[in-house]
Parts: structure tokens; C-alpha cells; sequence
């Protein structure tokens, strides 16, 4: 059985205000979405916030890394970058980063 206690920390106590806000299983984690926009997933017990190049860059200089899988020998980097403990720990951060997510959404 998987532990979801973590997913459910950020999803109903730090991000449980933000209207429509759900989950939905992917591959080996779970999605976090704003209506149907997804803004992050949680895989291996870390919340991925989604970027860009421009939020790619601001979340490096703030020691965040990006999720990376193997396939074939070879390491993929995709343009979903980790939260920090500090992020974790302040709501106004998070929504400030969901928020960020969800514009990426609304560009495409």
C-alpha cells in the first residue's frame, strides 16, 4: 500500500483553500491540478512544482532540482523543479509558486 500521507499534507493542509484543487494518479506519482491544469506532482516523497526556462533558473538559484528519470541508460531532466523544505513550511510561497504553475497552463 502507498503512503500518501505527504501528498495529502500539501494537497488539504498547505493548498486545501485554492478552489478546484485535486489529485490524480500518474505514472509512479500523483498529479497535483488546478481545474484540469496540472501545477505539480509529488513522486519519490518530493513535490515537483511545473516551470519553464525562466522559473528553471529562478528555482536553481533557489537550490531546487529538477525531476530526473533514466531511460536507457541516460538521465532526463524534465521542467518539473523540487520544492524546498523553507517552501514547504510557507503558504504564501507555495500559492505563489501554484500560481506561477498555473500561468504556464493558461500560455499554452
Amino acid at each position: 500500500m502507498q503512503d500518501n500521507s505527504f501528498t495529502d499534507y500539501i494537497v488539504y493542509d498547505i493548498l486545501g483553500h485554492i478552489p478546484d484543487i485535486r489529485t490524480k494518479k500518474m505514472f509512479s506519482g500523483v498529479g497535483i491540478y488546478v481545474g484540469d491544469s496540472i501545477v505539480a506532482f509529488v513522486a519519490g516523497g518530493e513535490l515537483y512544482f511545473k516551470s519553464d526556462a525562466a522559473l528553471v533558473q529562478k528555482y536553481t538559484a533557489l537550490e531546487c532540482h529538477p525531476f530526473t528519470y533514466t531511460k536507457n541508460g541516460k538521465d532526463i531532466a524534465l521542467k518539473y523543479m523540487s520544492a524546498t523544505e523553507s517552501m514547504l513550511e510557507d503558504r504564501a510561497i507555495m500559492e505563489e509558486r501554484i500560481a506561477e504553475a498555473l500561468s504556464l497552463n493558461n500560455k499554452e
